[in-house]
C-alpha cells in the first residue's frame, strides 16, 4: 500500500507514543492509512486502421527485401532511385496509358499484384513499386549506372 510521507510521518510517532502491544498489531495506525489505493489506469492503444496495418506490412515486406539484399532500406530506395531517373526522368508518379510509376508497363503492375496498392504504378508509393519491381525483377534491381539522366 502506498502512502505519503505525511502519513508515514504520522504512523512513526504515532507508534512511538502508543505501547508495543498495540503498534505491533495489524490494525491502521493513522486515518489517512485507511483510504482505498488509487485506481488502476490502463492505457488502451487507439484503434489501428486498415490502412495503417498495410502500410506497416508493406515497410516490412521492403525492410526484409533489403536486409536480403544486405542493404538498409534507404540503400534500397537510392538504388531504385536511380532506376526512376534512368526510366521517367525521376517522376514515381507518372500515369500514361501503357507506362506508369518508375517505368511499369500497366499490365505488368497488375500480373505482379500491384493492384492491391493502386491501379496503376503512378498512383502508389515509392515502397510498392519497389515491392512489385523487385517481383517482376526475381530481386535483382536493374543496372542504374548505364542510363543518361532522361532514360536508358
Amino acid at each position: 500500500m502506498r502512502r505519503t510521507l505525511p502519513a508515514v510521518m504520522m504512523s512513526v510517532v504515532t507508534a512511538a507514543a502508543v505501547p508495543a502491544t498495540i503498534s505491533t498489531s495489524h490494525a491502521p495506525t493513522h486515518p489517512a492509512s485507511t483510504t482505498a489505493p488509487a485506481p488502476v489506469v490502463q492505457r488502451v492503444a487507439p484503434p489501428t486502421s486498415p490502412a495503417v496495418v498495410r502500410a506497416r506490412s508493406l515497410r516490412r515486406a521492403v525492410v526484409h527485401l533489403a536486409a536480403q539484399r544486405r542493404t538498409t532500406l534507404g540503400g534500397l530506395l537510392d538504388q531504385w532511385q536511380r532506376v526512376a531517373v534512368c526510366e521517367v526522368n525521376g517522376d514515381w508518379h507518372m500515369v500514361g496509358p501503357v507506362y506508369s510509376g518508375i517505368g511499369f508497363l500497366n499490365s505488368t503492375w497488375a500480373q505482379y499484384g500491384g493492384y492491391r496498392f493502386a491501379p496503376v504504378a503512378g498512383r502508389a508509393g515509392r515502397l510498392a513499386q519497389v515491392l512489385v519491381g523487385m517481383r517482376v525483377t526475381g530481386g535483382w534491381i536493374p543496372d542504374q549506372y548505364g542510363c543518361q539522366p532522361g532514360g536508358w
